[in-house]
């Protein structure tokens, strides 16, 4: 009897760790397809522009799920090494590391690089952009002088606006923990009341959606896997999809009309001055003033945007589950 447990306790070890490598191998797939075929459908998808905000919660589960998924198959091979299931195998790990055959090491290996390349890269371009914003700052505090902004959308927003006196027109918001609105004297001249009641709102949707966070995960993919094309067309993705965002909330606050006639403007003064006219630009512009013109694009149904919504949640939280359960 002893004998036959005692096989039977091996044969149980070596098919746990079997399964392990199974959910190994279909975690760095899961990563595979999420970076690569599921990030390119998304960018491309058309439903995105009905329910911006929806989209932007599944494209966060995208990029969560797929750092998830390659921290934890390395993760999932260096334990497979140690213990047929994968608790018992990860909290033998510190201590027992020694015992790792190749596939451990190869496991530690990727889950180490991985991670402290992830780590050092975001943490690298998140300081970048603050130095940045810093930077922005001061020179703006020199050269900027406060503007009361008159109308509900001036009232209603905690962050300040700032007038630069300067003929090119330009309307954005400078984000961080004190988020600026920056307006030009040129935007004032070219912009009716309106027009500039519109500006407003969408800038300050900005500030008080703290966009710039939404956007920065995917800014710090992209730099730390700049050979990655998915990497590219998420920040574009996701921008456009937070420039909507902000779009719903002037059109809800000011109407249509007047936020497309005032990004026309300000798109054809962007173009005459010289500035930046690429591809991508053109189509988000092109996107957004189409958006805007048409009729009220009719929201994703609530059972659909609910089974988004579980997508979104089942790729973070299912792979743990599952390890956890093995």
């Amino acid at each position: 009897m002893p004998t036959t447990c005692a096989g039977y306790s091996t044969a149980a070890h070596r098919a746990g760790k079997v399964l392990l490598h199974i959910e190994a191998a279909c975690l760095a797939a899961l990563t595979v397809l999420l970076a690569g075929p599921a990030s390119a459908g998304l960018a491309r998808a058309r439903w995105t522009a009905r329910s911006p905000r929806v989209a932007l919660v599944l494209w966060q589960a995208v990029g969560l799920g797929g750092g998830l998924g390659v921290l934890s198959a390395g993760l999932t091979l260096a334990a497979a090494d140690l213990a047929g299931q994968w608790a018992a195998g990860v909290a033998a790990v510190p201590g027992q590391w020694r015992r790792f055959g190749p596939t451990g090491w190869l496991g530690m290996g990727i889950t180490l690089g991985v991670g402290v390349y992830l780590v050092s890269a975001t943490v690298t371009s998140t300081m970048r952009v603050l130095a940045d914003r810093r930077s922005h700052r001061r020179r703006l505090a020199v050269i900027s002088t406060p503007l009361e902004p008159r109308g509900a959308a001036g009232r209603e927003t905690g962050a300040p606006v700032r007038l630069v006196d300067h003929p090119h027109a330009v309307a954005y918001c400078l984000p961080g923990f004190r988020p600026r609105v920056v307006l030009t004297r040129g935007a004032l001249d070219v912009l009716d009341a309106a027009e500039l009641e519109a500006v407003l709102a969408h800038e300050q949707a900005h500030a008080r959606g703290r966009h710039d966070l939404v956007i920065q995960p995917f800014i710090a993919w992209a730099t730390t896997f700049p050979f990655l094309p998915p990497a590219r067309r998420a920040v574009g993705a996701v921008t456009l999809l937070v420039e909507m965002l902000a779009d719903d909330a002037a059109v809800r606050r000011c109407g249509r009309a007047p936020l497309h006639s005032a990004l026309r403007t300000l798109s054809e003064q962007h173009l005459a001055v010289g500035g930046a006219d690429t591809d991508a630009w053109r189509r988000q512009m092109r996107a957004r003033m189409t958006r805007i013109a048409a009729e009220a694009p009719q929201a994703l149904p609530r059972p659909v945007s609910a089974l988004v919504y579980g997508a979104a949640l089942a790729l973070v939280v299912a792979p743990p589950m599952v390890l956890l359960l093995s």
